[in-house]
């Protein structure tokens, strides 16, 4: 064990210490978007278990009795998780992770450490400029919906919304993927969001679009002014067009975007 005059000392994986892991894990990510939240189990799989990983791989940093920082690096060099409590001196602990972690991959001959981070961390950041790590664009990442309607309601109960009065938005899909619903209604209500799947003749406003469209305009991609202008949202009323933009802005998620290395390697 390694301590430090900030209170802080450094050990590696001890079995036992996962349940900590995945609540300091699941406390700093929870506000991005992509954000699933981890458990004991998954954690062990997605790292843990990982044929890359030792159990001395993983570092920890406590602070009393509590982990206030940890990281998990392969022999290959990959950092495939770094996770830090952003309410400590974050650059003292990321500084401390990826400095032990330089070290540990030149140990066993990794010529390179690999990291992924969120390029808004700003803390991250510095400490790997000053580590002289270089940056490159993320990985690309592929999305699809497998529940449209539960995505959609997902999204607007967690925004909290709901109307005076009930108001009902009809999605008419095209190029939907077999599994996907391609017609359903959206009812804003005093008691909620409600998934309506069956058509029926009530009052509603209608949206024609491509499912495509509605995903990037979901996921910050398109912009909804510019497509309704460029009819690739059609609707009916006409005259609800204010409703619709504001509908659909309600429905796009802006918060930022990440997704640890350990989730897609």
């Amino acid at each position: 064990m390694i301590g430090n005059s900030s209170g802080n000392y450094a050990r590696t994986f001890l079995p036992g210490d996962e349940s900590s892991i995945v609540s300091l894990f699941n406390s700093q990510n929870e506000n991005l978007a992509g954000f699933v939240p981890r458990t004991v189990d998954y954690w062990r799989w997605c790292c843990l278990n990982r044929p890359d990983v030792d159990e001395k791989g993983i570092l920890v940093i406590i602070n009393g009795k509590e982990i206030v920082g940890y990281v998990v690096v392969g022999k290959s060099g990959d950092v495939w998780e770094l996770c830090y409590d952003q309410r400590r001196d974050g650059k003292a602990i990321v500084a401390r992770l990826l400095n032990w972690a330089l070290d540990y991959a030149k140990s066993l001959g990794s010529d390179s450490v690999v990291l992924n981070a969120y390029v808004g961390d700003r803390v991250v950041r510095k400490v790997c400029q000053e580590l002289d790590f270089a940056e490159a664009p993320s990985e690309p990442m592929f999305l699809s919906v497998l529940d449209l309607p539960e995505l959609v309601c997902s999204i607007l109960r967690a925004k909290k919304l709901s109307s005076d009065s009930d108001e009902i938005f009809w999605f008419n899909l095209k190029n939907c993927p077999p599994w996907c619903i391609d017609s359903f209604g959206v009812k804003l209500g005093e008691n909620g969001v409600v998934v309506i799947k069956e058509p029926a003749s009530f009052s509603k406003t209608t949206i024609d679009t491509e499912m495509s469209t509605l995903v990037a305009l979901m996921f910050g991609n398109e912009n909804v002014k510019k497509a309704i202008l460029a009819s690739k949202v059609r609707f009916h009323p006409f005259w609800k067009i204010i409703s619709v933009e504001k509908f659909l802005h309600r429905l796009q998620i802006n918060t930022p975007w990440f997704v640890p290395k350990a989730d897609i390697g």
